[in-house]
């Protein structure tokens, strides 16, 4: 019950973090990390799942989220998108692993589903104080690839 406590504690902060310090994309992932983190919680609240077999309704939230990564990955001036995207490919990746191959044990099926949260919220707190730290130093700021490339463009013509 700590552990799921002091997860719920830190996505809180950072959401609050991203919602006050960052960008567009910081925002966009915050939020879809906490939902899907929220809508999990309650996937798994009626059942005291074992994880024995593959937790289908775990597996539709996990792809709905790496949709949404994937999205902002695309198409965000920034790095981070892309690993935390990758993050959650692995988590989805999971999924099929354990209906592949049943005997995995269930263990490392709960491990691989609830420990990866941990990096992707590391790299949005990192991405978050990069996108302080561009402001602070009065660099240029994108939040999306297409706004580089209408100012870089508008510029190079004149």
């Amino acid at each position: 019950m700590t552990g799921i406590v002091v997860f719920a504690a830190m996505m809180v902060a950072l959401a609050v973090q991203a919602a006050l310090r960052g960008g567009a994309p910081e925002r966009i992932a915050a939020t879809s990390l906490a939902a899907a983190a929220l809508v999990t919680w309650f996937a798994n609240g009626d059942t005291a799942s074992t994880f024995t077999q593959v937790r289908w309704d775990i597996l539709w939230i996990d792809a709905g989220l790496l949709c949404v990564l994937l999205a902002v990955a695309l198409t965000a001036d920034r790095f981070w998108p892309m690993w935390i995207a990758a993050f959650q490919l692995v988590t989805v990746a999971g999924h099929g692993a354990r209906g592949y191959a049943p005997d995995i044990l269930p263990s490392v099926y709960w491990w691989l589903l609830g420990k990866t949260c941990y990096p992707m919220m590391a790299l949005l707190c990192i991405g978050i104080e990069r996108h302080q730290r561009r402001l602070r130093e009065g660099l240029p700021e994108f939040a999306w690839t297409r706004h580089r490339h209408h100012i870089e463009g508008g510029e190079a013509g004149r």
